[in-house]
């Protein structure tokens, strides 16, 4: 399932015009990024007691596909949340990671520099619960978002999107996240 999502991805920014032979990547507008993310999940199941704020990582790799519609394969990782289980005294280490494609839709505000940004897309989320039975679980999850960029210059801008992921797992249901970071276009 992750290489599926992993080769749709590479599809999608391989084959973006169908009767290009040579590809001008000035035509293209391709960027990296990094971004903090703060994630709010609502468990449920054994985890409903569980720690629910999760602090993670992400990392994205985009290409603007028309004037204001960009696509954008992410990595996220997040960090380990220890926990107190009522199954069997057990301490649970609880994480998560995601690949994720999302469309980004960017609309100029009143200042050049100012864009609010609409996100929508899949990942798949891997669940980990060490400590548990069945310890990791592979979910599909769709999110939509809404946010901010501000163009710092030509090439770098910083944005935030609020986003809120649907995961519909036993132990996890949703994610509502807060992301922050920098993008850098080529």
């Amino acid at each position: 399932m992750k290489k599926n999502l992993l080769l749709s991805g590479v599809a999608l920014f391989a084959i973006t015009n169908a009767e290009a032979m040579s590809w001008n990547l000035a035509d293209y507008d391709p960027y990296i990024g990094a971004d903090y993310v703060y994630d709010r999940a609502k468990n449920g199941g054994l985890a409903q007691d569980f720690k629910k704020n999760f602090h993670s990582a992400k990392f994205d790799l985009g290409m603007q596909m028309y004037k204001n519609l960009y696509a954008e394969f992410s990595y996220q990782l997040s960090g380990k949340l220890k926990n107190r289980s009522g199954y069997e005294d057990n301490t649970v280490k609880q994480s998560f990671m995601a690949y994720a494609l999302d469309m980004y839709a960017k609309y100029p505000l009143m200042c050049s520099n100012l864009s609010a940004l609409g996100t929508a897309g899949a990942a798949i989320y891997s669940l980990d619960y060490k400590g548990l039975p069945k310890s990791s679980t592979n979910r599909v999850g769709y999110r939509a978002g809404l946010g901010m960029q501000y163009d710092l210059t030509q090439h770098l801008a910083a944005r935030v999107v609020g986003r809120y992921s649907y995961i519909g797992a036993n132990r996890i249901n949703n994610f509502k996240e807060v992301t922050a970071g920098m993008i850098y276009r080529f």
